[in-house]
């Protein structure tokens, strides 16, 4: 017996994940995608207002800590996995869990409303006549799909191509000309290093600096030495003294970072905001600085105005001439538009935005039963495995599994972290708006996911007689690759557990070590 409609909006990894979650504990979920196939931003498409990766894009962080919970990656994938892996990988996720026969494709959804007399969400479509009903709705339509235009004066006088990095699909359009890439995220970086091949020139036109590592160092992955054990412990210390998180951290980095040799001073990359403001700084890139040092991509200053039909001002008062094509890499904002019942409060400061009422930027305060996000908060870890997590546990909560608190709580925790958000806002604009504290916040979603890891990995009973009974398979658990089968593993009446989750495990663990075998330390005579 069904336990009620739900609506999911977004075939990405996070609406996957809550269409499978939530059918799991018996609710009938319709899924609406607007494009033809699942994968989100990782499965191309050539149109310019949809957010998605090229595919030669590869991932920042390595397979081994990237898989859905109980779904693992095809043996044959590398280390890093490519934009078309990612996408076909999500395919394959939704076959073998029959996610396609709950999913409705080319359904662009326009406008959610709140229909309280009959206590129903009522979801319109474009193109179709009839709006549909649903009990509850869960949003997720993915953080980069409204993208955020840069402010530049005589802007309209500029007669070369100007267009957001959302509509940059490849550089073959690109071939010998003069393009100047705005930001210095990923994406702004990304685009440099592959139209250096192609253009003429190419700037990469940024204000402030950045923290540049490469994915590996000459023992793997850099994020080989996460571990469920080392996270947690860089959350706790992130929470409750700050200083020295960002102090270690930034020694990690800059120890990493010099593995792609040593920066020029005139890239203007450092100094850089520190990581006590966002993890958003920190930027991966293996090949910027080959391609700045040799001279096939320029790092310059921020642009400031059009000053001729082809020629820009840079804040340092440069003038370049003869450009053809402006790309701004400048990020996107979270977009609540279609859905007007979802409230916001107003910041304190003109300058910053509005935030969400989403407790733990989950779930919607004024309608936590019914109303839900997952594609909202970022945190350190991977997405796909953090959004998996938060499909959990609104699928516990809203089977009755795992309760919130009241509302007054919940609206006293939300203006708390708000107040906390626009503080960074006002320190570093380029913060995510979404992003969550994460030592509480991984608390929060583990517990109401219910998948046991702070009780079986913590100090109570549990953690105890699991050392106990399985010390290697703990150590393994505990320390090993921080491997989202973990998520899988435990039994505790909430979350579906998966029965190859410990092999799953080791097997992640094995290939890691096989691929990456540890060096002995140790030199013979």
């Amino acid at each position: 017996m069904s336990r009620g409609t739900v609506a999911v909006i977004g075939a990405g990894p996070g609406g996957l994940s809550a269409l499978k979650e939530l059918r799991e504990v018996g609710f009938d979920v319709t899924l609406f995608e607007k494009r033809s196939d699942v994968g989100g931003l990782w499965t191309f498409s050539d149109d310019p207002s949809v957010t998605s990766a090229m595919a030669w894009t590869k991932s920042q962080i390595s397979k081994f800590i990237s898989y859905m919970s109980d779904f693992p990656f095809p043996d044959h994938y590398p280390a890093h996995i490519s934009a078309q892996e990612w996408s076909d990988y999500y395919k394959m996720y939704a076959k073998n869990f029959e996610l396609y026969d709950n999913i409705v494709f080319n359904a662009d959804v326009d406008l959610i409303q709140r229909n309280q007399e009959k206590g129903k969400w009522v979801v319109h479509i474009k193109g179709e006549a009839t709006p549909r009903p649903f009990d509850r709705v869960v949003l997720a339509s993915g953080s980069e799909t409204t993208p955020v235009y840069p402010v530049i004066e005589n802007l309209d006088q500029f007669e070369g191509k100007f267009m957001h990095s959302q509509a940059y699909k490849g550089p073959e359009g690109l071939k010998d000309k003069n393009v100047i890439v705005m930001g210095i995220g990923n994406t702004a970086c990304d685009t440099v290093v592959e139209l250096a091949d192609y253009a003429s020139k190419v700037y990469l036109s940024h204000r402030r600096g950045a923290k540049i590592i490469p994915r590996m160092n000459q023992d793997g992955p850099l994020d080989a030495v996460m571990s469920w054990r080392t996270s947690r412990f860089g959350h706790w210390l992130e929470h409750f003294l700050p200083g020295i998180f960002s102090l270690l951290t930034e020694s990690v980095i800059k120890k990493n970072s010099m593995i792609l040799g040593k920066q020029d001073p005139g890239w203007g990359f450092e100094p850089s905001p520190s990581l006590k403001l966002s993890l958003s700084v920190i930027v991966v890139n293996d090949d910027l600085f080959s391609r700045l040092r040799e001279g096939r991509a320029e790092s310059v200053r921020g642009l400031t105005r059009i000053v001729g039909p082809n020629s820009v001002q840079l804040d340092d008062g440069r003038i370049i001439e003869d450009v053809d094509v402006i790309v701004a890499a400048t990020g996107y904002r979270p977009d609540f538009s279609l859905l007007p019942d979802l409230s916001h409060t107003p910041a304190p400061d003109p300058k910053a935005p509005p935030l969400p009422n989403l407790y733990q930027n989950i779930f919607a305060i004024d309608y936590p039963d019914s109303l839900a996000c997952v594609s909202y908060c970022t945190v350190g870890d991977n997405a796909a495995s953090y959004r998996e997590l938060q499909a959990m546990a609104i699928a516990q909560v809203w089977v009755g599994n795992s309760s919130l608190p009241s509302k007054a709580e919940m609206r006293r925790s939300t203006a708390a972290y708000q107040k906390w958000t626009w503080k960074r806002f006002r320190a570093f604009a380029g913060a995510p708006l979404g992003s969550g504290q994460q030592y509480p916040w991984f608390r929060f979603v583990h517990e109401m996911a219910g998948t046991g890891m702070h009780e079986y990995l913590g100090w109570g009973w549990k953690g105890w007689q699991f050392w106990w009974q399985d010390r290697k398979f703990y150590r393994l658990v505990a320390w090993g690759a921080y491997s989202p089968h973990i998520y899988r593993l435990f039994e505790t009446g909430k979350r579906k557990t998966w029965p190859g989750a410990r092999e799953a495990i080791i097997k992640v663990n094995e290939d890691r070590d096989k691929m990456f075998p540890k060096k002995d330390k140790k030199k013979t005579a």
